[in-house]
């Protein structure tokens, strides 16, 4: 009898010093959870907050990788599924004032198929360390001669929005920046990829380039290269990562003015069926995620392109916006 009462004495003795120690393993484990929620938060909240003084920059902008010389227009080709592309970036000689900061603006302009589809005025000015920033977009996409979206407009200092560097002073293979910074609107990221590059395209070949990778977070899958060289202060060369649709330098016109256009007011497009209303047409079509919806000139007619996340697949649905058809995917 003496020894089964050991025995059971030993048994519970032991039952106590497993529950003790299962206690203590499992407070550790969740308190190494919440340390990690709590680190994963910390970097999610992380601010970014550059601070600018308005002394410390200048409208001059002569960084060897990324030059802005007011009337000087660079010309750019490519091809891409929809047909043949064409941008034209022209310096100006307007000074605007953002965040006290004198910024010259620059405008890029896209022809799809010598139709105008995008106008956009760009703002920059760069700091007395060298480096070359963005403090904003005036963004118009359009259809059929009107304006069928600002979308990707910001202001640095306007709505949360912040200014971030499109180029450095002295890129270092590695190097991570902010390019713009406006949640959930613009959030371009730049990435130094490699130094000392050589590259030819119809303007001449050139040598010593910076490669940077281009991001944007709120596109995952959005990338794509760029490469910048010295001989010419600007961007010669950039494509595509996932589809490698490319457009190259194909001209340099100093003291020159932009092609003509006319300018026409901002108003809304008439619209047979609403944007809601195309997404419920598209999902009927394709089972998904809906990532984005965009108005596009696509097989001859004004339409909504509805893009799907169809199972790790990207589909657009393509659906006309006046009738609701169909178009394609």
């Amino acid at each position: 009898m003496k020894s089964k009462s050991w025995v059971i004495l030993v048994l519970i003795v032991l039952v106590v010093i497993f529950v003790v120690l299962n206690a203590f393993i499992m407070k550790n484990i969740f308190l190494n959870k919440d340390a990690d929620k709590q680190s994963e938060k910390s970097l999610a909240e992380e601010v970014y907050n550059p601070q600018i003084s308005p002394s410390d920059f200048t409208t001059k902008i002569d960084n060897k990788y990324l030059t802005f010389t007011p009337g000087t227009t660079y010309i750019y080709e490519g091809k891409t599924e929809e047909g043949r592309e064409r941008t034209e970036v022209y310096v100006t000689d307007n000074i605007k004032k953002i965040m006290e900061v004198g910024v010259v603006e620059v405008r890029d302009r896209v022809w799809l198929n010598d139709e105008l589809i995008e106008d956009t005025k760009d703002r920059y000015a760069q700091d007395k360390f060298g480096n070359v920033w963005y403090f904003g977009e005036d963004s118009k996409e359009i259809v059929n001669g009107k304006v069928a979206s600002t979308g990707g407009s910001w202001v640095a200092g306007f709505y949360g929005a912040k200014p971030g560097i499109v180029m450095k002073a002295n890129p270092q293979v590695g190097d991570v920046y902010r390019q713009e910074y406006y949640p959930g609107e613009a959030e371009d990221m730049g990435e130094v990829v490699a130094l000392g590059v050589k590259i030819k395209v119809k303007y001449g070949s050139f040598s010593n380039c910076l490669q940077t990778k281009d991001s944007n977070p709120l596109e995952p899958g959005d990338e794509e290269y760029k490469y910048y060289c010295p001989e010419i202060g600007n961007v010669v060369y950039e494509v595509g990562i996932e589809d490698g649709e490319a457009s190259q330098l194909v001209a340099v016109e100093k003291d020159s003015k932009p092609a003509a256009i006319k300018e026409e007011p901002l108003q809304e497009l008439k619209t047979g069926i609403t944007e809601q209303e195309a997404i419920a047409i598209a999902k009927r079509e394709v089972s998904g995620d809906v990532t984005d919806v965009a108005i596009e000139k696509k097989f001859g007619k004004t339409s909504y392109v509805v893009e799907i996340d169809s199972n790790g697949e990207e589909i657009d649905v393509i659906i006309d916006i006046s009738t609701g058809q169909v178009l394609g995917t």
